[in-house]
This record gives C-alpha cells, structure tokens and sequence, in this order.
C-alpha cells in the first residue's frame, strides 16, 4: 500500500473526527476545551525554510485552532504530523513547523507526531552550535506498540482507529489476515453503537487501510460489508470522489507554486538578475522563463 493512500486515510480521519481525536491523543486539551466554540482548520501550508522542499513549500498533515475555557478568546494550535516510514529529517520538520505556526498564527502551539508504520518514533530534536543548544520534543503515539487489547476494551472512537492501523501492521499486507481483520473491527463498531455520521467515516478509514475491495480478499469478508454495513460499490464511489477533491487540492497547490516561482523569475529580472542565476534560484526551465516574462 502506498504511503501516499495511508497518509490521505489518517488525514481524513483526523479533520472529519477532530474532537474525537483530541478525546483519545490528547485528553489534557480535552478536559480544557471550550466545547460552546468549534475548532477549525487552519492553513496548513508553510514556507520551506531551504526552499528545496515543494518549490519552497510544505504541507503539514494537520493543524487545527482548539477553543479552551481558559480566557474569552484563548485559543491554541493542535499540530499533527502523521509518519509511516522512515524519515531521518522528521523531527527537523516537527520543529521547523512547529516554530513557523508559532510565528505565522500567534498563538501557542502543541505538536504530536503519530507513528503509524513499524519504525521506532523519534520525539525529540536536538542541536547545538557553539554553546547555543536546542532541544525541542513534542507529543508521540506510536501505534505498532499499542495494546491491541486495551484499544478492544476503550470504547472511544480513536482506539478503533489506532487498532485498524495495528491490525494493517499485524496483517502485513496479507489479504488472508486482512479479511478477518476487518470483520473483527466492524464486529467492535456494531457493538459501539457510534452515530451513523461517525460510523461512517470509521467505516471508510477501515476500508481504505484493508483494502476489502482486493480481488485477493475472500468474498465472504465482502458479503459481510455489503450485507451489514456499507456496500463496497457505495465506498468505492465515496472514497474515489475524496480523494478525487484532495488531488485537485493538490495539484491546485502545485500550480500555485509554479505561478508564484514564475512572478519571482519575472521580478528578478527585472531587476538585471542573470538567467542563468535565476535558473539555478527557481529549478524552472530557462525556455519557460522567457517564454512567460
């Protein structure tokens, strides 16, 4: 399974289930907040500090304004990255995003980091420079060493979700353990009794990480799904619309980017800037350059 499909499963989870998430990861900001005031969503797309990374930006999975009892307006900023596979920059990109929301948002922020593959977590980023020291960690929950049976025992909607990302890990991409997998964790969700609209987004996130719809998965586990709970034909139509709407987002963000490296190109020369330098600067062709100033 690509990263890319695990890594737009957990965000989805993570946005349509915000307070259910906070509830499980972060029951400190649970008890503190502000539940007359909704949280929301804020701008997730920051500037590269090396300029290298998505021509100078990068997406953070989430952030989110949380409302707490502490004030009229006081707020704070729920930073959550999702990682699946190895990275040895990631706890780098943990504080450089959390030190631009810091800046950019004005206001506090808390950062977790969800493992969600079988990679040891890395929670804290450390540097020094002669004499100045920095040590920055942030909140972690590494889901292949959660307890599969105390998640079957908690009722709250987030341990259904952290224990499909175990059952996926423990599968190992075997449809055969992925099948009965699946079916234990509808079993759990009938025996919830969650409301229909949460229902449902669980029901897609388990779907996507397993996969039921593999030709490799045995009919009965489908038969199962259609006759229970949600059609496979519904979800696949559900699912591919979803994620049709988050490629646009993308590559509406790619063409963004393009456009503004371009404005910079147009602008340095203007400025006398040689072509060559603005080439080396920007990564964009020298005919589209000229072609477009």
């Amino acid at each position: 399974m690509s990263e890319k499909w695990i890594d737009r499963s957990w965000r989805n989870v993570l946005t349509e289930n915000v307070d259910d998430a906070i509830l499980f990861f972060k029951p400190d900001i649970a008890a503190d907040r502000d539940y007359s005031k909704k949280p929301f969503l804020v701008p997730s797309e920051l500037p590269a500090i090396d300029g290298d990374s998505d021509k100078g930006m990068r997406i953070a999975d989430v952030c989110l304004s949380i409302p707490l009892k502490t004030g009229m307006d006081q707020r704070i900023a729920f930073h959550v990255e999702q990682q699946h596979r190895p990275d040895k920059d990631f706890a780098l990109r943990m504080f450089q995003s959390y030190y631009r929301m810091s800046d950019k948002l004005r206001i506090p922020v808390t950062s977790l980091a969800i493992f969600t593959g079988k990679l040891k977590p890395v929670e804290v980023y450390a540097a020094t420079c002669y004499g100045t020291e920095l040590n920055f960690k942030y909140n972690v929950y590494h889901v292949a060493s959660a307890d599969a049976k105390t998640l079957e025992r908690d009722e709250r909607l987030f341990a259904l979700v952290v224990l499909a990302g175990r059952r996926m890990l423990d599968a190992d991409g075997d449809p055969e353990r992925r099948g009965p997998y699946s079916l234990e964790l509808l079993n759990l969700m009938r025996e919830r009794g969650y409301d229909a609209e949460k229902t449902r987004n669980l029901l897609l996130f388990v779907y996507r990480i397993f996969k039921i719809n593999d030709e490799d998965i045995d009919q009965k586990v489908k038969e199962v799904w259609n006759m229970h709970l949600i059609p496979i034909d519904e979800a696949v139509r559900e699912i591919y619309i979803l994620d049709a709407k988050e490629e646009g987002k993308e590559e509406g963000r790619e063409e963004g980017r393009e456009e503004k490296a371009f404005e910079v190109a147009r602008n340095l020369l203007k400025n006398g800037i040689s072509l060559d330098i603005i080439v080396d600067s920007t990564g964009l062709d020298k005919k589209d350059i000229l072609a477009r100033s």
